[in-house]
C-alpha cells in the first residue's frame, strides 16, 4: 500500500511488490522532505495524516519537464495499452495507469533501443507498429532494421484460396536470391530462395513468397496458423419458455410493458478507479471478459430492463460481439483500438460509441472513468438507426427448469482470470455475492464488490445464477488478450447453492451457447439473472 501511495504522488517508480526495501524507504524520505515532515523513513502517524491530505500534498516533480507536465501526466488509453505491452515484455515495471510519466518514457526508450529505433521516448508511427510486434520487433530477431522498413510494404492482393497446395512455380533455391519487394504495379516480386508459406486471416488464405512479404502480412495481423473451422449447431431447445414472453437473455418472464425493443450490451469498466460501477445491478445479464493487463471488463446486457445511469463506459474488445451476435444485439462502447470497430460491424454487430444526448459525463469522477449513458435513450437510438434484427431474439442458453436438487451441494466458486484478477462467488442463502482480488488495488483478497446508483446508494453485486465458461485464450491480431467463444470447453453452473460441472459448445458466432453433459446430451439452464464469466481455460477453478 505504501508503494502505491508514493507512486500516485510520483515519488516511487519501482515495482509494486509490497516489500519495503531501500528504494521504498528512499522514496518515503523524499516525500517527507518535500512535505515538511521529519525525514526518518518511518511510516508514522504524521506521515499517514499527510498522505490523506491530498489537496495540500507536494508532489514530486523531479525529472519531469515543467513545460510538459500537464501533457505528460494526462491519462491516455493509448499510453495504458503501451504500458501493458511494455510490462508483458518485462521492460516496464511500474503501475499500468495510463500516465506518460518518467518510468513509462524510460521503458519506451529501452524498447526503441531494442527495436533499432531512435530512442526519443516518443511513440510515433514506427514505434507504435513495433510495439504491436512485441519481441519480434527487436533487431536481433528480424531481418533488417524496422526503422528502415517501407511503409508501402503491405499486402496488396489478398489471394483467397481454400487449396492446401503450395504453388512452387517461383521457388528455385539454386537461383539468385532477391529481397521481396512491391514493384511499380503493386505486385510483390518473389524471392526464389524463399520456400512459400500460407498465411491466414478471417477465413482468407494467402501464399507469400519472400521474407519481406511475410513480415508485411504479419504486421497486417495475418497469422501463420490456420483458424479452426466449426459447423453451426443452431438454436437451443427450451423448457417452459415462450418466445416473446420469456426473456432470451435470462429466461425470466417479462413484464407486458417492458421496453424490450432491442438487445444492447454496454461495456462497463472494471478498473480499480471505476469501482463501484453502475449498471450490473440493473442488467438482465452480465458477461465478464478478460482485457489487457490481466484486468476484466463487463458487458452489461439490457433487454427487458433499463437504467438512466450506467457507467463508467469503456472501449470495445474482440470478445464483445461474439456474445451479442446470437441475440441480434448492439454493442455500446467508448471507441476501440483502431481497426476493431469495422471488424465488429463486419461480424454483424452494430456499434454505438460516445455521442450525446445518450451519453453524458459525471462531475464526481475523472476521465476516462466518468462516461455514463441512459439505456432507454440508447435503445431508442438503435431502433431509429434500423439495428433491430428480430422482434423475438433467440434464447442465449437453453432456458428451462432442470431439477437442481440433483446437482452437487456448493457454497463458493473461485475463478482466476489472470494473476492480477480473481473473483469469488459465495452463496448467501438467497443469491450469489461477489468478492474479488485485484493486484492493482493491493495484495488483499476478499474485497466486497459493490455497485452504486445515481443517488449514491450502494450494495454488493449479486446474481441468481453464475455460469463460468472456460474458453481458449488467444492474442487478437491487434495485440488484445481475448478468448474464443466458438468451439467447446468446460462449463460450471451455480444455482440455489448447487453446482453443475459440465461442458459448453458452439459452432459459430450465430449460435447460442449449448450446455451438454459428457455424452453430448443438451441440458437446460435455470432461469434467472445470470452472470457469465468467460474464463481462460488455462486457469483452473476451485469450489466447495
Amino acid at each position: 500500500m505504501l508503494q502505491i501511495v508514493l507512486k500516485s504522488y510520483d515519488y516511487y517508480e519501482g515495482k509494486i511488490d509490497g516489500k519495503i526495501g531501500s528504494v521504498s524507504k528512499a522514496a518515503l524520505r523524499s516525500f517527507q522532505n518535500k512535505n515538511g515532515l521529519i525525514v526518518d523513513g518511518i511510516l508514522g502517524p504524521q506521515t499517514c495524516l499527510r498522505f490523506l491530505d491530498r489537496a495540500n500534498i507536494s508532489r514530486n516533480t523531479t525529472n519531469i519537464n515543467n513545460d510538459d507536465t500537464n501533457k505528460i501526466m494526462q491519462y491516455s488509453e493509448e499510453v495504458e495499452t503501451q504500458q501493458i505491452i511494455l510490462k508483458e515484455l518485462g521492460i516496464y515495471t511500474g503501475t499500468v495507469d495510463g500516465l506518460n510519466g518518467p518510468g513509462t518514457k524510460r521503458a519506451i526508450k529501452d524498447f526503441q533501443n531494442r527495436a533499432g529505433l531512435v530512442a526519443d521516448g516518443v511513440v510515433g508511427t514506427k514505434t507504435d507498429k513495433a510495439l504491436i510486434l512485441g519481441e519480434a520487433a527487436y533487431v536481433q530477431n528480424i531481418n533488417g532494421n524496422i526503422e528502415n522498413a517501407s511503409e508501402s510494404q503491405t499486402p496488396v492482393t489478398a489471394a483467397s484460396t481454400s487449396s492446401s497446395a503450395i504453388d512452387l512455380i517461383n521457388y528455385n533455391p539454386n537461383a539468385n536470391c532477391v529481397e521481396g519487394y512491391v514493384n511499380t504495379i503493386d505486385v510483390w516480386v518473389p524471392d526464389p530462395c524463399f520456400y512459400p508459406v500460407f498465411v491466414y486471416r478471417f477465413g482468407k488464405t494467402a501464399q507469400v513468397n519472400s521474407q519481406n512479404e511475410l513480415d508485411s502480412y504479419l504486421q497486417a495481423r495475418w497469422s501463420l496458423t490456420k483458424e479452426k473451422v466449426y459447423t453451426s449447431i443452431g438454436p437451443v431447445s427450451t423448457q417452459n419458455y415462450t418466445p416473446g414472453v420469456n426473456s432470451p437473455v435470462n429466461g425470466l418472464p417479462m413484464s407486458p410493458d417492458a421496453n424490450n425493443s432491442i438487445v444492447i450490451g454496454i461495456k462497463n469498466d472494471n478498473n480499480v478507479r471505476a469501482r463501484p460501477q453502475s449498471g450490473p445491478q440493473n442488467a438482465d445479464a452480465v458477461v465478464e471478459v478478460l482485457v489487457e493487463g490481466g484486468m476484466t471488463r463487463f458487458i452489461n446486457i439490457f433487454y427487458q430492463s433499463d437504467t438512466t445511469y450506467h457507467g463508467p463506459i469503456r472501449s470495445a474488445r474482440p470478445t464483445d460481439p461474439t456474445v451479442l451476435r446470437p441475440l441480434g444485439g448492439v454493442l455500446v462502447a467508448s471507441g476501440a483500438t483502431g481497426g476493431l470497430i469495422p471488424e465488429i460491424i463486419d461480424m454483424g454487430v452494430p456499434v454505438i460509441t460516445d455521442r450525446r444526448p445518450e451519453y453524458f459525463r459525471i462531475s464526481t469522477r475523472n476521465a476516462p472513468h466518468n462516461l455514463y449513458a441512459d439505456t432507454e435513450k440508447l435503445k431508442s437510438l438503435a431502433v431509429t438507426k434500423g439495428y433491430v434484427k428480430s422482434t423475438t431474439p433467440q434464447p442465449l442458453f437453453a432456458w428451462g427448469d432442470p431439477i437442481v436438487s440433483n446437482w452437487a451441494a456448493n457454497t463458493y466458486l473461485n475463478l482466476t482470470f489472470s494473476s492480477q484478477t480473481k473473483t469469488k462467488w459465495t452463496w448467501n442463502g438467497s443469491n450469489y455475492v461477489r468478492t474479488y482480488y485485484d493486484a492493482y488495488k493491493g495484495s488483499s483478497s476478499g474485497n466486497v464488490h459493490n455497485w452504486v446508483d445515481v443517488n449514491g446508494n450502494q450494495g454488493q453485486i449479486s446474481t441468481t445464477t453464475v455460469i463460468a465458461l472456460f474458453c481458449e485464450p488467444y492474442i487478437h491480431p491487434l495485440q488484445l488478450p481475448s478468448v474464443k467463444t466458438v468451439g467447446n470447453g468446460r462449463a460450471i453452473i451455480l444455482h440455489q447453492g448447487k453446482i453443475l460441472d459440465v461442458f459448453w459448445k458452439r459452432g459459430s458466432n450465430l449460435d447460442p451457447f449449448h450446455i451438454v453433459d459428457k455424452n453430448g446430451n443438451e441440458l437446460f439452464v435455470p432461469k434467472g439473472k445470470v452472470w457469465i464469466s468467460l474464463v481462460p481455460s488455462t486457469k483452473a477453478p476451485s469450489f466447495g
